[in-house]
């Protein structure tokens, strides 16, 4: 029974181990730099119709439209 009780309180935390490391969430590096983009309605580049930001912890913030026509508004190192 001893060896029961060893065998199942040893082998608990082998088992939580391996399935927090096969689970675990991949790590992503942070950008380079934190960039805008302005998007706009067609070719002609007269009607902007959205914006973007990136910022240097990774996180993209969108207001308005994303389109095909964009514009690189700014980007600085982090």
């Amino acid at each position: 029974m001893k060896r029961l009780l060893l065998g199942v309180v040893l082998a608990v935390p082998a088992f939580v181990g391996l399935g927090t490391s096969t689970y675990a969430p991949k790590a992503e590096a942070a950008p380079a730099q934190s960039c805008e983009w302005d998007y706009f309605s067609d070719d002609t580049y007269s009607e902007m119709v959205g914006n973007e930001t990136q910022t240097c912890s990774g996180r993209r913030y969108l207001s308005g439209v994303r389109t095909s026509y964009s514009r690189l508004v700014f980007c600085f190192p982090c």
